[in-house]
Protein backbone atom coordinates (compact mmCIF):
# COMPACT_ATOMS: atom_id res chain seq x y z
CA UNK A 1 0.00 0.00 0.00
CA UNK A 2 1.24 3.44 -1.06
CA UNK A 3 0.13 6.25 0.51
CA UNK A 4 1.06 10.13 1.09
CA UNK A 5 1.63 11.93 4.30
CA UNK A 6 -1.06 13.55 3.83
CA UNK A 7 -4.29 11.41 5.00
CA UNK A 8 -6.90 13.03 2.92
CA UNK A 9 -5.21 11.70 -0.07
CA UNK A 10 -4.59 8.34 -0.71
CA UNK A 11 -1.83 6.90 -3.53
CA UNK A 12 -3.48 3.72 -4.56
CA UNK A 13 -0.86 0.88 -5.04
CA UNK A 14 -0.52 -1.49 -8.25
CA UNK A 15 -2.27 -4.33 -6.13
CA UNK A 16 -4.80 -1.89 -5.57
CA UNK A 17 -5.29 -0.74 -9.03
CA UNK A 18 -5.18 -4.59 -10.41
CA UNK A 19 -8.34 -5.02 -7.86
CA UNK A 20 -10.28 -1.85 -8.66
CA UNK A 21 -9.75 -2.13 -12.51
CA UNK A 22 -10.41 -6.12 -12.26
CA UNK A 23 -13.48 -5.44 -10.15
CA UNK A 24 -15.05 -2.88 -11.90
CA UNK A 25 -14.83 -4.77 -15.31
CA UNK A 26 -16.37 -8.16 -13.90
CA UNK A 27 -18.93 -6.29 -12.36
CA UNK A 28 -19.76 -4.48 -15.57
CA UNK A 29 -19.32 -7.36 -17.81
CA UNK A 30 -21.67 -9.11 -15.11
CA UNK A 31 -23.91 -6.56 -15.07
CA UNK A 32 -24.19 -6.41 -18.69
CA UNK A 33 -24.94 -9.75 -19.69
CA UNK A 34 -27.89 -10.02 -17.16
CA UNK A 35 -29.71 -7.20 -18.32
CA UNK A 36 -28.68 -6.57 -21.97
CA UNK A 37 -27.11 -11.10 -22.98
CA UNK A 38 -23.87 -9.20 -23.82
CA UNK A 39 -20.38 -9.18 -22.47
CA UNK A 40 -18.23 -6.37 -24.70
CA UNK A 41 -20.60 -4.00 -23.74
CA UNK A 42 -19.65 -4.44 -20.20
CA UNK A 43 -16.60 -4.19 -20.79
CA UNK A 44 -16.92 -1.06 -23.58
CA UNK A 45 -18.85 0.59 -20.16
CA UNK A 46 -16.46 -0.14 -17.34
CA UNK A 47 -13.88 1.91 -18.92
CA UNK A 48 -16.09 5.13 -18.42
CA UNK A 49 -17.03 3.64 -14.51
CA UNK A 50 -13.23 3.53 -14.22
CA UNK A 51 -12.76 7.17 -14.70
CA UNK A 52 -15.75 7.87 -12.59
CA UNK A 53 -15.54 5.90 -9.59
CA UNK A 54 -11.38 6.14 -9.13
CA UNK A 55 -12.33 9.24 -7.04
CA UNK A 56 -15.15 7.33 -4.99
CA UNK A 57 -12.61 4.51 -4.51
CA UNK A 58 -9.77 6.45 -3.52
CA UNK A 59 -11.66 8.60 -0.88
CA UNK A 60 -13.16 5.48 0.63
CA UNK A 61 -9.54 4.01 1.30
CA UNK A 62 -8.37 6.99 2.41
CA UNK A 63 -11.25 6.99 5.34
CA UNK A 64 -10.57 3.66 5.82
CA UNK A 65 -7.07 4.32 6.64
CA UNK A 66 -7.76 7.20 9.01
CA UNK A 67 -10.12 5.31 10.78
CA UNK A 68 -7.60 2.82 11.44
CA UNK A 69 -5.05 5.49 12.62
CA UNK A 70 -7.29 7.28 14.73
CA UNK A 71 -7.51 3.88 16.54
CA UNK A 72 -3.31 3.75 16.39
CA UNK A 73 -3.14 7.20 17.62
CA UNK A 74 -5.44 6.84 20.61
CA UNK A 75 -3.41 3.71 21.53
CA UNK A 76 0.05 6.31 21.04
CA UNK A 77 -1.83 8.84 23.15
CA UNK A 78 -2.67 6.60 25.90
CA UNK A 79 1.16 5.28 26.29
CA UNK A 80 1.84 9.29 25.62
CA UNK A 81 -0.07 9.92 28.96
CA UNK A 82 0.73 6.97 30.85
CA UNK A 83 4.90 8.23 30.40
CA UNK A 84 4.40 11.65 31.32
CA UNK A 85 3.09 10.23 34.00
CA UNK A 86 5.76 8.04 35.23
CA UNK A 87 7.68 11.13 35.09
CA UNK A 88 9.21 10.91 31.76
CA UNK A 89 9.67 13.88 29.51
CA UNK A 90 8.34 14.19 25.99
CA UNK A 91 11.45 13.66 24.28
CA UNK A 92 11.76 10.42 26.35
CA UNK A 93 8.16 9.60 26.46
CA UNK A 94 7.52 9.31 22.43
CA UNK A 95 10.96 7.47 22.02
CA UNK A 96 9.67 4.63 24.50
CA UNK A 97 6.20 5.03 22.85
CA UNK A 98 7.56 3.78 19.20
CA UNK A 99 8.71 0.42 20.68
CA UNK A 100 5.48 -0.67 21.90
CA UNK A 101 3.50 0.64 19.16
CA UNK A 102 5.88 -1.42 17.09
CA UNK A 103 4.62 -4.47 18.98
CA UNK A 104 1.12 -3.25 18.94
CA UNK A 105 1.01 -2.03 15.01
CA UNK A 106 4.17 -3.27 13.78
CA UNK A 107 6.86 -1.34 11.97
CA UNK A 108 5.03 -0.09 8.73
CA UNK A 109 2.22 0.88 10.61
CA UNK A 110 0.74 5.20 10.24
CA UNK A 111 1.09 5.13 14.03
CA UNK A 112 4.35 4.04 14.37
CA UNK A 113 6.10 6.05 11.74
CA UNK A 114 4.44 9.13 12.60
CA UNK A 115 5.83 9.05 16.27
CA UNK A 116 9.39 8.06 14.70
CA UNK A 117 9.14 11.31 12.60
CA UNK A 118 8.06 13.09 15.86
CA UNK A 119 10.95 11.42 17.44
CA UNK A 120 13.32 12.53 15.07
CA UNK A 121 12.05 15.98 15.01
CA UNK A 122 12.87 16.68 18.07
CA UNK A 123 15.95 15.59 17.94
CA UNK A 124 16.83 18.18 15.84
CA UNK A 125 15.33 20.87 17.89
CA UNK A 126 11.95 21.14 16.91
CA UNK A 127 9.48 22.37 19.61
CA UNK A 128 6.86 19.04 20.00
CA UNK A 129 3.65 21.57 20.17
CA UNK A 130 4.77 21.87 15.81
CA UNK A 131 5.31 18.49 15.73
CA UNK A 132 1.83 17.96 16.90
CA UNK A 133 0.34 20.73 14.79
CA UNK A 134 1.73 19.45 11.70
CA UNK A 135 0.21 15.55 12.44
CA UNK A 136 -3.12 17.34 13.21
CA UNK A 137 -3.22 19.37 10.14
CA UNK A 138 -2.04 16.45 7.95
CA UNK A 139 -4.56 13.69 9.39
CA UNK A 140 -7.32 15.53 8.71
CA UNK A 141 -8.98 13.85 11.50
CA UNK A 142 -10.63 16.33 13.81
CA UNK A 143 -9.75 14.50 17.26
CA UNK A 144 -5.79 14.46 16.21
CA UNK A 145 -6.35 17.87 15.55
CA UNK A 146 -7.97 18.66 18.45
CA UNK A 147 -5.75 16.95 20.54
CA UNK A 148 -2.74 18.58 19.03
CA UNK A 149 -3.68 22.17 19.14
CA UNK A 150 -4.98 21.27 22.93
CA UNK A 151 -1.62 19.64 23.86
CA UNK A 152 0.28 22.64 22.11
CA UNK A 153 -1.66 25.48 24.77
CA UNK A 154 -0.92 23.44 27.86
CA UNK A 155 2.76 23.04 26.63
CA UNK A 156 3.43 26.59 26.01
CA UNK A 157 1.01 27.62 29.53
CA UNK A 158 3.30 24.73 31.61
CA UNK A 159 0.31 23.16 32.57
CA UNK A 160 0.45 19.81 33.85
CA UNK A 161 0.96 17.86 30.60
CA UNK A 162 0.50 14.02 31.88
CA UNK A 163 -3.03 14.86 33.62
CA UNK A 164 -4.14 16.88 30.58
CA UNK A 165 -2.76 13.77 27.61
CA UNK A 166 -4.50 11.51 30.21
CA UNK A 167 -7.52 13.15 30.61
CA UNK A 168 -7.70 13.64 26.53
CA UNK A 169 -7.24 9.98 26.06
CA UNK A 170 -9.76 9.00 27.88
CA UNK A 171 -11.88 11.40 26.01
CA UNK A 172 -10.82 10.07 22.60
CA UNK A 173 -11.47 6.39 23.78
CA UNK A 174 -15.26 7.41 24.93
CA UNK A 175 -15.80 8.51 21.34
CA UNK A 176 -14.05 5.94 19.86
CA UNK A 177 -16.48 3.37 21.57
CA UNK A 178 -19.38 5.21 20.78
CA UNK A 179 -18.17 5.79 16.77
CA UNK A 180 -17.82 1.57 16.85
CA UNK A 181 -21.09 0.67 18.64
CA UNK A 182 -22.96 2.65 15.64
CA UNK A 183 -21.05 0.66 13.46
CA UNK A 184 -21.86 -2.29 14.88
CA UNK A 185 -25.45 -1.78 15.08
CA UNK A 186 -25.32 -0.31 11.46
CA UNK A 187 -23.82 -3.65 10.27
CA UNK A 188 -26.84 -5.68 10.01
CA UNK A 189 -28.22 -3.23 8.09
CA UNK A 190 -25.61 -3.14 5.53
CA UNK A 191 -25.35 -6.86 5.30
CA UNK A 192 -29.23 -6.77 4.32
CA UNK A 193 -28.86 -4.30 1.81
CA UNK A 194 -26.06 -5.97 -0.04
CA UNK A 195 -28.22 -8.91 0.18
CA UNK A 196 -31.18 -6.84 -0.90
CA UNK A 197 -28.85 -5.21 -4.03
CA UNK A 198 -28.22 -8.73 -5.43
CA UNK A 199 -31.74 -10.71 -5.19
CA UNK A 200 -33.09 -8.51 -8.78
CA UNK A 201 -29.62 -9.73 -10.71
CA UNK A 202 -30.13 -13.48 -9.13
CA UNK A 203 -33.91 -13.41 -9.93
CA UNK A 204 -32.98 -12.45 -13.91
CA UNK A 205 -30.36 -15.23 -13.88
CA UNK A 206 -32.10 -17.81 -11.86
CA UNK A 207 -35.06 -17.42 -14.75
CA UNK A 208 -32.19 -17.21 -17.59
CA UNK A 209 -31.06 -20.26 -16.66
CA UNK A 210 -34.29 -22.05 -15.90
CA UNK A 211 -36.96 -20.74 -18.50
CA UNK A 212 -34.74 -18.73 -20.97
CA UNK A 213 -37.43 -18.04 -23.74
CA UNK A 214 -39.68 -16.07 -21.11
CA UNK A 215 -36.68 -13.18 -21.62
CA UNK A 216 -35.86 -13.36 -25.22
CA UNK A 217 -38.45 -10.48 -25.76
CA UNK A 218 -36.45 -8.25 -23.59
CA UNK A 219 -32.83 -8.88 -25.26
CA UNK A 220 -33.92 -9.00 -28.77
CA UNK A 221 -36.98 -6.67 -29.08
CA UNK A 222 -36.11 -3.02 -29.08
CA UNK A 223 -38.97 -2.16 -26.55
CA UNK A 224 -37.51 -4.93 -24.84
CA UNK A 225 -33.90 -2.93 -24.76
CA UNK A 226 -35.31 0.09 -23.45
CA UNK A 227 -37.27 -1.69 -20.70
CA UNK A 228 -34.29 -3.77 -19.27
CA UNK A 229 -32.07 -0.14 -19.70
CA UNK A 230 -34.80 1.54 -17.56
CA UNK A 231 -34.79 -1.32 -15.15
CA UNK A 232 -30.40 -1.00 -14.69
CA UNK A 233 -31.13 2.73 -13.78
CA UNK A 234 -34.04 1.95 -11.30
CA UNK A 235 -31.73 -0.77 -9.93
CA UNK A 236 -28.76 1.76 -10.00
CA UNK A 237 -30.72 4.50 -8.49
CA UNK A 238 -32.22 1.98 -5.22
CA UNK A 239 -28.13 0.73 -4.74
CA UNK A 240 -27.51 4.45 -4.47
CA UNK A 241 -30.51 5.67 -2.21
CA UNK A 242 -29.40 2.40 -0.26
CA UNK A 243 -26.35 3.61 0.29
CA UNK A 244 -26.83 7.32 1.14
CA UNK A 245 -29.90 6.38 4.06
CA UNK A 246 -27.20 3.62 5.40
CA UNK A 247 -24.42 6.15 5.79
CA UNK A 248 -23.55 7.56 9.10
CA UNK A 249 -21.41 10.35 9.52
CA UNK A 250 -19.94 10.60 13.07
Amino acid sequence: MQETDNYNEYKLSVREWIVFLGGVFAIGAAVSYTFFDSLLLGILLGIPVVFLLRKTWKKKKAEKRKHLFKRQFLNAVTLLGDYLKSGYSVENAVERSVRELEELWGEQSDVVREWRRMAAGLRTARTVEELFRDLGDRSGIEEVRTFSELFGIVKRSGGQLSSVVQNTASRLTEAFQVEEQIRIATASRRFEQRIMSAMPPAVILYVRFGSPELLVPLYTTGFGRVMMTVCLLLYAGAIWLAGRILKIRI
